[in-house]
């Protein structure tokens, strides 16, 4: 009697092929991108260097930009996350909290190059990169604003002053950071969280009176 196929290989089902192979895949865009630029990204290079078929490519991401866009978010998300676990756990008083989830984001985004250059460079050099980056931001502040609301007794009324907070500190964050990347501000790093997150505190305890002005 023949038996069915099960879908299963040495212990490991289809689907957990199929995801092994896509995280080589983004493991190998990483490198690629985030050491020789998003120009050195090619489906035969990536392929070469996850040990991955080309077939196998297209199983996963419909061209190279589905792959960077889907590493980029990867890198945003896991910097987000860990931000969000670190003020969650950090006791003491709201301006605490801030300040270890501005050094936490910072830490997760800029402590490995690859990641910091896919980040903050790289998205420059590729429009459907620039949505992507753009939509990462408003997840940010989207955080940033949740978390203001969770940590402070925020009057009703004031929806249109937290956003317009929240997007000033991550895009005015995010271009520092960028400018620090490449040289232009000489600093190290932990200076560079402290100016964040004294600049983060001060917008936050502005948000009073920017309130008032936009009723």
């Amino acid at each position: 009697m023949t038996r069915a196929f099960s879908g299963t290989y040495r212990g490991t089902s289809t689907d957990e092929r199929r995801e092994q192979r896509r995280r080589r895949l983004l493991e190998a865009a990483l490198d690629i991108v985030g050491t020789q630029g998003l120009a050195a990204l090619t489906v035969r290079g990536v392929c070469e260097q996850a040990r991955v078929g080309p077939r196998f490519f297209y199983e996963s991401f419909p061209d190279l930009d589905a792959l960077a866009g889907a590493l980029l978010d990867e890198v945003q998300q896991a910097a987000l996350e860990q931000a969000q676990l670190t003020m969650t756990q950090t006791p003491g008083e709201p301006e605490d909290k801030i300040r270890a989830g501005v050094a936490a984001l910072i830490i997760a985004m800029t402590d490995d190059p690859r990641r910091a250059n896919i980040a903050f460079a790289q998205a420059y050099g590729s429009e459907a990169l620039m949505r992507r980056r753009f939509a990462g931001m408003r997840k940010v502040a989207e955080t940033i604003i949740e978390q203001t609301r969770m940590l402070l007794d925020i009057p009703e009324g004031q929806d249109t002053a937290l956003t317009a907070l929240a997007q000033l500190i991550t895009g005015g964050a995010a271009e520092l950071i960028l400018v620090w990347l490449d040289g232009g501000l000489k600093v190290e790093r932990p200076v560079l969280i402290e100016i964040v997150a004294d600049y983060v505190v001060a917008m936050v305890d502005r948000l009073p009176g920017t309130a008032a002005k936009l009723r």
